[in-house]
């Protein structure tokens, strides 16, 4: 009788590479493309005057452009979680990326989940346009280290 041998544990956790350079950049293009959409998307609520929808979106936008990031860096977080994690864990205690981004994500997820669910969750423009500006930043440095490593909009 032939056994087949289980992968270890550390071998498919988000906090370990363990995606192939092909799924690397394959994953990290999609979620590039994700994010470039969600944030044109957004952008056209702002202007329809749909403000929660605008904030939800605009989450998205930098939540896919975070996920590009570990994918293109090898790391299987598809998770908001995880992703929050790992972002924590590997690049901002490395000082590779800001402090603050995992928590700007967090706070992200929570508004779009009150975006979405909150029956009272009320939003003014300007708290909109404030944090959309704060996203909009760490969207801005994420985008510029993909570049860095390959990974830019198809033409």
């Amino acid at each position: 009788m032939e056994t087949t041998q289980e992968p270890s544990p550390e071998a498919t956790s988000p906090y370990s590479r363990s995606l192939s350079e092909e799924e690397r950049l394959l994953l990290a293009q999609h979620e590039l493309e994700a994010s470039m959409q969600a944030w044109d998307a957004a952008e056209v609520l702002v202007s329809q005057r749909l403000h929660r929808d605008a904030l939800a979106r605009a989450y998205f936008g930098l939540f896919h452009a975070a996920r590009a990031l570990l994918f293109r860096e090898g790391y299987d977080a598809r998770g908001p979680n995880t992703a929050v994690e790992v972002l924590s864990l590997r690049f901002a205690a490395e000082k590779e990326l800001p402090p603050e981004l995992p928590a700007v994500l967090a706070r992200g997820q929570r508004y779009r989940e009150l975006c979405d669910f909150g029956v009272g969750f009320v939003v003014t423009p300007e708290r909109v346009l404030a944090e959309l500006e704060v996203y909009e930043e760490h969207r801005s440095g994420l985008l510029a280290m993909l570049a860095a490593r390959g990974v830019k909009r198809a033409s």
